[in-house]
């Protein structure tokens, strides 16, 4: 079953409140709770023309 966006934020500001207070029990808490939380949700898939990067080539004579 798909998260609620409320849960997800309430975890959220869980998990920076614990660090605020560098508690290591709550932050171990907050952190498992939105990682449960993230594996609730559901992704469309990926394109794959946007996985390839192609970098810019710069022509030569533009390097001197």
């Amino acid at each position: 079953m798909a998260c609620k966006k409320s849960q997800l934020v309430s975890a959220i500001n869980s998990f920076g409140a614990a660090r605020a207070t560098a508690d290591g029990n709550l932050i171990a808490f907050a952190a498992d709770l939105i990682g449960r939380l993230i594996e609730t949700l559901e992704f469309e898939p990926e394109d794959e023309k946007d996985d390839v990067i192609t970098p810019e080539v710069m022509p030569e004579e533009t390097l001197e």
